[in-house]
């Protein structure tokens, strides 16, 4: 594959730009988001080196500007990274024929299919059920937050280098849209930022673990596979361990329901303000940066357990008030290891979640068997609660958009309403598995104290 980029050439060596497959494995059956991605034209050997990209060919914070002036203007004003590569790419596309990237540019997505290009209206009609909403809402107020700061601080002061006909929240939208789908981080440059032309074509699969990143040995950005592919075969990469709402969230698809092993959903819990300890609890939390309601992520392979903490605290009752920081404390600054479902006669604890996790912790775990039932059905309640919502979406997502007559609208709602019921499928199969394990185990506990005050009375009437 050869591209017409400034200076160098990309390198690569068995591979060629071409037509996704329809069943592509990214979670799109239908092919719908059918685009460019990398092939084999040949038999390909797992540990071979399948790219070479040239540092003059990756754009950074320290790429060479077009517009110099404006360049000069951001970072004398100190504008991060993130903002200041948005900027970058606003500008250099403004250039057109004239700017180095243009032939790459000019093959990105105008407008891709991640939340940031979706309205409020549709975040509300499809993602209701999801916390993701929460996630996407808080991007898009954070991209227009940081376009309303940098026009206010730089843009109306320099209106010949940032005229708003260009530089506008439309054009930071979709270059920050293209940052959040194709921007990687390299390990071996101290976790620099970065664009790689061309080898951004490279697509997802949750069965990969490789991703670029610098190699000294060649000095360039470098893709190695960890699985051998056949003859026209695509070639995928690993946008990293993130669920179907991060990946839905920043590149626009949901993958298969139960192929990501990385897949979560957000469970909220909340502190009621019913509580007589309301107020002491919030404090507590308040002082470690939590809130009365937080999100915990529950995998099919289990939950933090922090999420555990969190209910000891939510139904700790007045009289242990002077735990209640404590409790806090010794979670929520030490620990952030994931407890992994277990059998369901085996009680919950710190011990197996740091051999899960394959650390290892001196302290022994703060329990609190006389309220370990009521956290339990707490965590249940929240759990049933998210299902039913999950549930009343899926039910009511066939009868959904009947009314909409615009061919155009109709394809964009039918493929986010698609999108949508993929991704509240998968996240629901996971809360109903944690749901099934609450029940068994608070069966296990009821159970267990039916047998012992049963046993109880046999001794009082043995010895009456």
């Amino acid at each position: 594959m050869r591209r017409r980029l400034p200076g160098e050439r990309v390198g690569a060596a068995g591979v060629a730009v071409g037509l996704r497959p329809p069943a592509a494995e990214d979670g799109d059956p239908e092919g719908r988001r059918r685009g460019a991605g990398l092939v084999a034209l040949k038999n390909v050997r797992k540990g071979e080196k399948l790219l070479f990209v040239p540092p003059p060919l990756v754009i950074t914070a320290d790429s060479e500007w077009g517009c110099a002036e404006a360049g000069e203007v951001l970072k004398k004003n100190s504008v991060p990274d993130w903002p200041l590569l948005a900027i970058y790419l606003i500008s250099e596309a403004s250039l057109m024929g004239s700017s180095r990237w243009s032939n790459y540019i000019s093959a990105l997505p105008r407008q891709p299919y991640s939340l940031l290009y979706w309205t409020r209206a549709e975040l509300d009609r499809y993602l209701e059920a999801s916390q993701i909403r929460e996630r996407a809402i808080e991007r898009i107020t954070n991209v227009i937050g940081t376009y309303d700061d940098l026009r206010s601080r730089i843009f109306s002061k320099h209106p010949e280098l940032f005229p708003e006909e260009v530089f506008n929240l439309e054009t930071f939208k979709w270059s920050f849209g293209i940052l959040f789908s194709r921007l990687v981080r390299l390990p071996s440059m101290d976790g620099r930022v970065a664009l790689v032309p061309w080898a951004d074509m490279l697509n997802h699969s949750c069965e990969v673990e490789t991703f670029l990143d610098y190699d000294s040995s060649s000095r360039g950005i470098v893709f190695t596979t960890d699985r051998p592919y056949q003859a026209g075969e695509q070639v995928f990469i690993s946008y990293g361990r993130k669920s179907n709402g991060e990946l839905l969230l920043s590149y626009g698809f949901v993958p298969k329901e139960g192929t990501n092993p990385s897949d979560s959903v957000e469970l909220l819990l909340s502190l009621k303000k019913s509580d007589k300890s309301y107020s002491q609890k919030l404090e507590a939390l308040r002082k470690h940066g939590l809130s009365a309601s937080q999100c915990f992520p529950v995998q099919i392979t289990g939950w933090p357990v922090e999420l555990m903490a969190y209910a000891y605290l939510a139904v700790s009752p007045p009289s242990m008030s002077s735990q209640f920081e404590k409790v806090v404390k010794f979670y929520f600054e030490k620990y952030n290891v994931i407890l992994l479902f277990y059998h369901y006669k085996a009680s919950i604890s710190l011990q197996l979640a740091a051999a899960a996790s394959n650390k290892t912790t001196t302290r022994k775990d703060m329990r609190f068997p006389e309220i370990e039932e009521q956290a339990l059905q707490y965590i249940l309640d929240s759990c049933e609660s998210s299902i039913s919502k999950y549930s009343k979406f899926l039910q009511e997502s066939g009868s959904m958009d009947l009314d909409v007559t615009s061919p155009k609208q109709l394809n964009r709602r039918l493929f986010l309403k698609q999108l949508a019921v993929d991704l509240c499928t998968s996240e629901r199969r996971i809360l109903f598995r944690a749901q099934y394990i609450l029940r068994r185990r608070l069966r296990d506990l009821r159970s267990g104290e039916l047998r012992a005050l049963t046993l109880f009375n046999g001794l009082r009437k043995l010895f009456k």
